[in-house]
C-alpha cells in the first residue's frame, strides 16, 4: 500500500502525472490510489485535469478516466494568511 506521503512527494517532484504512471510506478490497486488522489484533490495539494486525445474521438472504447492527469497544486502559505480576530 502507497501512503499519503510518498504519493504527495511524487507528484510535487513530477508536477504532472497520469494513473498509470502511479500504478506502474508503485505497483498498486487502482481503487487504493484513486482514494488517496482524492483526498490530495479535497486537501487542495492536487487538481484533476483531462487531456483528451484526437484517438478518443474515434472509436469512443476509453473512458474519460483514461484520460485524466493529475497536477501538483502549490497549497497557499498559511503563514501569510490573515489571522480572524
Amino acid at each position: 500500500m502507497i501512503s499519503l506521503l510518498t504519493l504527495k512527494k511524487f507528484i510535487a517532484e513530477k508536477k504532472l502525472v497520469n494513473l498509470s504512471l502511479i500504478l506502474q510506478t508503485f505497483g498498486t490497486q487502482q481503487e487504493e490510489t484513486l482514494a488517496i488522489l482524492e483526498l490530495l484533490i479535497h486537501k487542495g495539494y492536487v487538481k484533476k485535469c483531462f487531456k483528451t486525445p484526437h484517438c478518443a474521438t474515434r472509436c469512443l472504447k476509453c473512458t474519460p478516466d483514461s484520460f485524466a492527469l493529475y497536477q501538483w497544486v502549490e497549497p497557499p502559505d498559511l503563514a501569510l494568511a490573515p489571522h480572524s480576530r
